[in-house]
């Protein structure tokens, strides 16, 4: 029982981790203080043409290309006395060597973490040599497009200067200009239209791998904890081998499954926004009955509160029509915020009002969100400065208010810091 219980509750939590591990579309690759590699996901050993065994221990310089080996070992040194989440190599054009001695264009994001009192750094790589050979295309279309509209400019004065000497078919040559200029326009439109695509593709670039560095920081912080409980909790497990320490044993086991909970929590998360932004997420209206839909909110979360804490229903619902599964998700996520952030004993009030509209008000008594915060609550990944110490993603309210815009609802709040905040969900009555 006590190797069993332990290898139990400790592989929940790992296993999450490794199928995000293994299955993430960019290459991640762990690498010591010596500049060794300790792991590589499959796509980082597909990117470099490497099976497993020939990975693990080699030199980060192994997959630089040869002229700038030399510098990378300083490199390497410095990132390791000033480690931080962040680009590598900004301003300049990275590449990776291949097992095959090919090269490849690649982009770097790093971050850090510390695993059995050591310091690993992580390196998140993605090959770019499609977009690369996208923008070499881009730009020789650009010159093509240019040689055109040149060539075109030259006939438009050759054909003006003719017409200058000409008398005859007069109102034919004329025709024949204004074709010739509207063609021009053209050129040049579709010339100002390919400038501002690229535009967008690099802004979109820059805010994409803003993300991820944002990412790769909040992740790396929110899997170690609970993976930490987990593991403390189920070493204590197993110590508890007296039949009258089972109470000790319930208490970490609760622990464990708790710390489980939240890395299941985090990846509903990534899922959820996910199926949002790439328009997979179905709507599908029907008849929905809010009271009893609330009371069964109610009585799974009685299993979550603090001490002393009490969720207050007040005013009875209307039935409506709207998708019940994404009306959950938005309402849960609002309740579950108002009792992680309010103090032990503090009453969750869950009032409804209907008039042209239905309202539903949320309020707490808890923390309250800075003045100078609110405006940025709603973007992704974004934590209020004084909520750092609670756990939690900085999605759930990005991600209600998506849900929100799918119900053709709105969500807003008022806040004080310190006195709590209220949340209201505006939805239509059919």
């Amino acid at each position: 029982m006590k190797s069993g219980t332990q290898d139990i509750f400790s592989v929940k939590g790992l296993e999450l981790l490794e199928s995000l591990f293994k299955s993430s579309g960019e290459g991640i690759m762990l690498f010591n203080k010596k500049g060794e590699v300790v792991m590589a996901n499959p796509r980082a050993r597909e990117m470099f043409g490497y099976d497993e065994d020939e990975v693990l221990g080699q030199k980060v310089e192994k997959f630089v290309p040869k002229e700038s080996q030399s510098n990378h070992v300083e490199y390497r040194n410095s990132y390791f006395k000033k480690p931080e989440p962040r680009r590598m190599g900004i301003g300049r054009d990275l590449s990776g060597l291949r097992k095959d001695g090919t090269s490849f264009p690649l982009e770097i994001s790093l971050s850090y973490m510390q695993h059995n009192n050591e310091k690993l750094v992580v390196a998140f790589i993605t090959d770019i040599s499609i977009r690369k050979e996208n923008e070499q295309k881009l730009e020789e279309q650009r010159k093509k497009l240019e040689e055109y509209t040149s060539e075109l400019e030259k006939k438009v004065k050759a054909r003006t200067s003719e017409l200058e000497h000409m008398n005859l078919g007069l109102q034919s040559q004329i025709q024949e200009r204004k074709l010739a200029e509207e063609a021009l326009k053209e050129s040049m439109e579709e010339l100002e239209r390919t400038k501002q695509e690229v535009i967008n593709s690099l802004v979109k670039e820059k805010e994409l791998s803003e993300l991820k560095s944002r990412f790769v920081s909040m992740a790396s912080h929110e899997f170690r904890t609970p993976l930490t409980t987990v593991l403390s909790s189920a070493n204590l497990i197993a110590k508890y081998t007296e039949s009258d320490q089972q109470e000790a044993r319930e208490k970490h086991i609760h622990r464990i499954n708790k710390s489980v909970q939240n890395l299941t929590n985090i990846l509903n998360d990534f899922l959820s926004l996910e199926k949002l932004e790439s328009g997979a997420q179905k709507v599908n209206f029907s008849t929905v009955d809010l009271n009893e839909l609330l009371q069964e909110i109610v009585e799974e979360m009685s299993q979550n509160l603090k001490k002393d804490q009490d969720i207050l229903l007040n005013g009875t619902a209307p039935t409506i029509q709207t998708d019940e599964h994404i009306l959950k998700n938005i309402l849960f996520n609002l309740i579950s915020n108002a009792c992680k952030y309010s103090n032990e004993g503090d009453k969750i009030e869950i009032n409804i009002e209907v008039e042209d509209k239905l309202m539903i008000h949320i309020t707490d008594h808890g923390i309250g969100i800075p003045q100078e915060e609110q405006v940025n609550l709603f973007e992704r990944f974004f934590r209020a400065a004084n909520v750092t110490n609670i756990q939690g993603t900085g999605l759930g309210l990005n991600i209600v208010k998506k849900y929100a815009d799918l119900l053709k609802g709105d969500i807003s709040f008022t806040s004080t810091e310190g006195q709590g905040s209220t949340f209201t969900l505006t939805l239509p009555l059919s």
